[in-house]
């Protein structure tokens, strides 16, 4: 019995040291650059710092990283938002940081006012673009006052002509869309879906440059498909994870461009940059 013990606990070490690598496989022949997408940190800064630096150590190293929002528990936390920054260090050192508001960032006015101050949103509002070499990234905010969980009012007409813009904008290939809360949930959420989904779903699906459309919330990995629109769900950055709807492990997601124009990659890795996902899009 003791021996069939030691056994064990050293597969175990000899796994763990295994997946312990923190070094990425060798990027896929012909990818030209990426940017990595993750959500839902709250507190949960072991996972997180692991997650971080597996970010840091990408080579090449990725244009931008999006958080879709929940980076804390209690809006209007000044010492979780300095935590935050800390253990973010290895990605800001090396690439910008957007971030999308969620739900546990608040929207009374002393939570707005550390958002803009320590998450670096200039402007108003909390929706913006963004555009790194021929893609277009669009952050939404699902948490506006009195339009909680919705995308409505000036943000609609504002979404419909910078989606309109960038269909339009011979320079622009890709269109990439990030919000906390998604369209339809697939996981604790599911059928919350945002108010006016199925509206915003047919505005979507008008802009062919849409690649896909990230969110968090749900603290798992999802993907789901609409009418060929691609929906992920990546709520694993480090708060206690949702069990029994699959995709229940901590990560982050890269998407990755190659030289082929119409190839685009999208990998999730985990703490110990183990690739759990892989596709194409």
């Amino acid at each position: 019995m003791i021996n069939k013990i030691i056994l064990f606990l050293a597969g175990l070490v000899f796994t763990l040291h295994s997946c312990s690598n923190w070094e990425l496989k060798p990027v896929s022949m012909g990818e030209t650059w990426s940017f990595v997408v993750f959500s839902d940190v709250q507190q949960g800064y072991g996972v997180y710092s692991l997650l971080a630096r597996n970010i840091s150590l990408i080579d090449p190293t990725p244009k931008v990283a999006i958080c879709c929002g929940d980076i804390m528990l209690k809006p209007a936390n000044e010492v979780e938002w300095l935590n935050f920054l800390q253990y973010s260090d290895p990605i800001l050192d090396k690439m910008p940081l957007l971030i999308a508001r969620g739900n546990h960032e608040g929207n009374d006015p002393a939570s707005e006012t550390l958002l803009h101050q320590f998450g670096q949103i200039k402007g108003e509002h909390f929706y913006y673009t963004h555009k790194e070499k021929d893609a277009f990234f669009v952050i939404l905010d699902t948490r506006i006052k009195e339009e909680e969980q919705a995308i409505l009012g000036d943000q609609l007409k504002w979404l419909k002509y910078k989606l309109d813009s960038a269909s339009a904008d011979s320079t622009i290939a890709h269109i990439f869309l990030f919000m906390h809360q998604p369209l339809y949930p697939q996981g604790r959420h599911k059928g919350q879906n945002l108010i006016n989904a199925d509206s915003l779903h047919l505005i979507f699906l008008e802009h062919i440059k849409i690649r896909a459309i990230f969110a968090g919330h749900d603290h798992l990995y999802n993907k789901y498909v609409k009418d060929g629109i691609i929906y992920i769900t990546t709520g694993g950055g480090g708060g206690i994870l949702y069990s029994g709807y699959g995709g229940n492990y901590h990560h982050f997601v890269k998407v990755s461009f190659f030289r082929e124009p119409q190839r685009i990659n999208i990998k999730t890795i985990g703490i110990f940059n183990e690739v759990v996902e892989d596709f194409d899009i």
